[in-house]
């Protein structure tokens, strides 16, 4: 692989890295809004559950108090009609109030029939909303370890990608630098070998200029020789 290829993969890894990170901080940030909302419903539901509570107990109070004294009535009422005696010929009180106090109480007790299931059923509503209070506590607290999980791995794998970057760069580093080291070595040897050259062309061309003077003091000679033989 050559280094434009490696310095090309790593450029590749690293912007698959930042797209990742982002994912996963865009992850994160989606649980805690997710985790916040669920706080808020929680607390509002806690709320109101104290609210309903409240109420309830409120209601409560007041029932048992009025069925207190619509006992206390009937009691009354049965006392006095103890005391009346079939001599008397005229009651105290007539038939009819009689008749109309124990209708009263028959609705009283009816409306205290129903005042008790109501508070019964808000009872029961109030447990429920309960159960699911806790339920969402619950699964807020899972979502919170699973938010610390999450952050660990990332930070985790965000050490673990810092370092293999880092250990990349100072590979490629040191590649870069013994081919640069190698090309330096190559433009020496490459200057040496045209110094070397520019000196062989210089000796070749003084040896051809030594050739062509020899030459001519060898025909210069020839011609005296010939002169002297002549002579």
């Amino acid at each position: 692989m050559t280094p434009a290829e490696r310095e090309e993969a790593l450029e590749r890894r690293e912007a698959n890295a930042a797209i990742l990170m982002a994912k996963l901080e865009k992850d994160r940030q989606a649980l805690e809004a997710e985790i916040s909302a669920s706080a808020a419903a929680s607390k509002a539901a806690a709320s109101i559950n104290r609210a309903l509570q409240a109420d309830a107990a409120k209601k409560a109070k007041n029932l048992e108090a009025e069925c207190v004294q619509w006992e206390a009535k009937l009691s009354r009422l049965k006392a006095e009609v103890g005391k009346a005696t079939p001599q008397v010929p005229v009651s105290s009180r007539s038939d009819e109030e009689i008749a109309k106090d124990k209708a009263e109480i028959a609705a009283a007790r009816a409306q205290l029939a129903v005042d008790r299931a109501a508070l019964e059923s808000e009872r029961a509503e109030s447990a429920a909303t309960q159960a699911k209070n806790k339920a969402e506590t619950q699964a807020l607290a899972e979502l919170r370890a699973r938010l610390v999980t999450i952050r660990s791995e990332i930070e985790g794998n965000v050490k673990l990608r810092e370092a293999e970057v880092r250990k990349k760069e100072a590979a490629f580093e040191a590649e870069r630098t013994k081919l640069q080291e190698r090309a330096d070595a190559l433009m020496r040897a490459e200057a040496q070998q045209s110094q070397e050259r520019a000196k062989m062309e210089a000796q070749i061309a003084s040896l051809a200029a030594k050739e062509v003077m020899f030459e001519e003091r060898s025909r210069q000679l020839q011609e005296r020789l010939k002169n002297f033989a002549k002579a």
